[in-house]
């Protein structure tokens, strides 16, 4: 649609909004909406998420993925105040973080189910996000409230760190192998631990893009959502290459060059992440180049363990192309 610019005074030239869009979104003379400068356009906002927007979620009959999946939802779509309701009558409800490492990873190596009031389930929930905590609690449901102010700074932080954590598994890991620490399932839960606080730091990222309306945001919200959906995605490996270190009985040291290579490659992205060179990207080419040879090509005989370990790092590396892909587009 079309609308004629209108000179108001001598420097104020204004344009007409479209009546059925005032309409639907009840907007009203004397109201203030958002609008963002994103070069040569101008993106008006009526739909302002307020200090008081608000949601409930019903978690009678959810399993704990479906806790996870429905709370994670409202946290990143920007809500600050969440009303859970659930069966008071479940005394035993599952642990939230028990759920997955008991009956996955640890169940394995002789790791028991735990029970607990869902109030307790809950509180794991809650303490897994950032900035947010119970504010009220009754006997068949609790109100989770906001508890600081979203800015761009804090989104700037809370990436960083991700990418800190990321290189903190890597090493991790890596320890691991190259000191033939293996066969303890503290490896799974420490690693666990770690992937914990990359999960959370997405989240908080997702909620701060969603709730921010500064142009800035705006422009690259599609590649930084597939961003952070893929270094979420590196956790995951990591569990896995975990989850063969704590259970296997056999020495894997043989793919440590292999991981080490992997580890640079995601160093380069890191780097390149927040200052584009053309001579960095096309050392990340080439080291690229060389893990798909290094991976394909290599006749060493491996056993089972060391083979999966291989593998995950391989996917690790697919990924971090994958961020590279979406990183070269946000010099367009």
């Amino acid at each position: 649609m079309k609308r004629r610019v209108i000179r108001q005074g001598h420097n104020t030239l204004t344009i007409t909004l479209p009546k059925k869009w005032v309409d639907e979104l009840n907007i009203k003379p004397g109201d203030e909406i958002d609008i963002c400068e994103n070069q040569g356009s101008l993106i008006i906002n009526g739909l302002q998420k307020s200090d008081s927007l608000s949601t409930t979620i019903d978690i009678k009959g959810f399993n704990i993925p479906m806790v996870w999946r429905f709370f994670q939802s409202a946290y990143r779509e920007g809500y600050n105040e969440i009303r859970v309701l659930y069966d008071s009558n479940k005394k035993n409800q599952d642990g939230a973080f028990d759920f997955y490492t008991t009956q996955l990873a640890y169940e394995k190596m002789g790791e028991k189910k735990t029970f607990k009031p869902v109030i307790d389930m809950l509180q794991e929930v809650v303490s897994r996000f950032v900035g947010i905590e119970i504010m009220e609690h009754k006997k068949d449901y609790c109100v989770i409230r906001e508890m600081g102010e979203l800015t761009a700074k804090e989104f700037d932080n809370s990436l960083r760190r991700i990418f800190l954590l990321i290189e903190e598994l890597f090493d991790y890991i890596i320890d691991k192998i190259e000191n033939k620490i293996i066969g303890d399932i503290n490896i799974c839960k420490e690693i666990h631990t770690i992937d914990r606080g990359v999960d959370r730091f997405v989240d908080y990222c997702c909620r701060i893009i969603n709730r921010i309306n500064d142009s800035s945001f705006q422009e690259k919200k599609p590649i930084m959502f597939s961003t952070l959906f893929l270094l979420e995605l590196f956790g995951d490996e990591f569990k896995y290459i975990g989850t063969h270190l704590a259970s296997t009985k056999k020495n894997i040291d043989k793919i440590l060059p292999f991981a080490k290579t992997v580890k640079e490659h995601f160093q380069i992205y890191y780097n390149l992440f927040y200052k584009f060179e053309m001579a960095t990207a096309i050392k990340f080419g080439e080291n690229d180049f060389k893990i798909y040879n290094d991976y394909f090509k290599s006749k060493e005989s491996m056993n089972k363990d060391a083979q999966s370990v291989r593998r995950h790092f391989m996917q690790i590396s697919k990924f971090i192309f994958c961020l590279m892909e979406l990183r070269i587009e946000m010099e367009f």
